[in-house]
């Protein structure tokens, strides 16, 4: 067969440009193109000849996986059941980028997915509009290929398209990571380290109660000024790793104000909450959060009602299981009261 070869200034080209190359690929067809790592091969994901012309000319073993390559972020919900809060830290950190996600997929096995940064792999990837496999561009086992021409001296009349645009960036493959609701594990280690990724281990944290608007807002500033203690970071540095604290309320309306006398009670701890906005739980936040914590049993059997599957997340904030009593309507020596409580229980929570 004949290999065409599509020359292309990476920096200077129109999407027109590439729609013959991205008409073969989903008609079936091989097409090499450049990543901002080094060169890959794709083929549609979910055409099994493709996949097997694929792996034959890459001498690819079948039982290796084949990530998956998408022209934008909100594209991963379609190809993974579950996104958990550290994957779409990374996902925000180094999307798009040279890093793979392996994530929950369908019926249980991993998918990977990957978003990468070269504009020509976005465009030919966007105007598929088929799920495209795309491992790297060398026989399975030897180096990656880090230009047109590598690519070109082992594959020409093997595949159908090679796009040349040019030398790659870092030639360096991906970083592979599995990440799942545990932790994440570094397949294989690209220029994305594993120490650049374990910044992105914090936890978010979701409390909450009825009306979000004194103790959630409270144990929220709490919780911040505890961590910051804890780790001895600022509050910058407490986002920049991952760390989060949100707060809710299974009543509460949107954009309602903390009360005040909560407001005057975090003053005395040297906190600010005056600009807290009130929001309800939404699916959204409760699936962000990686742990629940609620001031009451009430909180939780609403919670759990609601959604069954967050039993794994949600806990009483009491370590006894008692209820932190709302201070509506009380005294402002009520309200120190809760906050005492509140702050004992995010200590013990964090072990300070």
């Amino acid at each position: 067969m004949k290999t065409e070869i599509i020359k292309l200034d990476p920096g200077n080209f129109e999407p027109a440009q590439l729609e013959r190359a991205a008409k073969i690929l989903a008609q079936g067809g091989l097409v090499a193109f450049p990543t901002e790592t080094v060169y890959g091969i794709g083929a549609d994901a979910h055409n099994p000849d493709a996949i097997q012309r694929l792996r034959e000319v890459k001498n690819r073993p079948s039982d290796k996986p084949l990530s998956i390559h998408i022209a934008y972020k909100g594209e991963v919900y379609r190809y993974a059941d579950d996104i958990p809060p550290l994957a779409r830290r990374m996902m925000d950190r180094f999307w798009p980028g040279p890093l793979t996600l392996v994530l929950p997929g369908n019926a249980g096995a991993g998918v990977g997915v990957r978003f990468p940064a070269n504009p020509i792999a976005q465009t030919l990837i966007r105007l598929a509009e088929v799920p495209v496999a795309a491992p790297s561009a060398n026989i399975s086992g030897r180096p990656t290929l880090d230009s047109a021409e590598k690519v070109i001296e082992i594959f020409d009349g093997k595949i159908d398209v090679i796009i040349d645009g040019g030398p790659t960036g870092t030639k360096v493959a991906s970083t592979v990571v599995r990440v799942d609701r545990k932790g994440f594990e570094v397949l294989r280690e690209g220029s994305i380290t594993k120490k650049m990724l374990d910044e992105l281990v914090g936890r978010t944290v979701l409390i909450v109660c009825t009306g979000n608007s004194c103790r959630s807002p409270m144990a929220e500033a709490l919780y911040h000024k505890a961590l910051m203690q804890k780790l001895g970071l600022t509050r910058e540095d407490l986002v920049a790793g991952g760390h989060k604290a949100m707060s809710a309320g299974t009543a509460a309306i949107l954009g309602g104000r903390a009360s005040l006398p909560a407001v005057s009670v975090m003053n005395e701890y040297g906190l600010d909450i005056s600009a807290h906005r009130a929001q309800p739980v939404t699916e959204n936040i409760v699936n962000e959060a990686d742990d629940i914590f609620v001031m009451s049993a009430m909180h939780k059997k609403i919670l759990l009602d609601w959604m069954p599957s967050l039993d794994t997340k949600v806990k009483l904030i009491h370590s006894e299981g008692r209820d932190i009593e709302d201070p509506i309507g009380g005294s402002l020596e009520r309200y120190r009261k809760c906050a005492e409580s509140i702050n004992a229980c995010i200590r013990r929570i964090l072990d300070i």
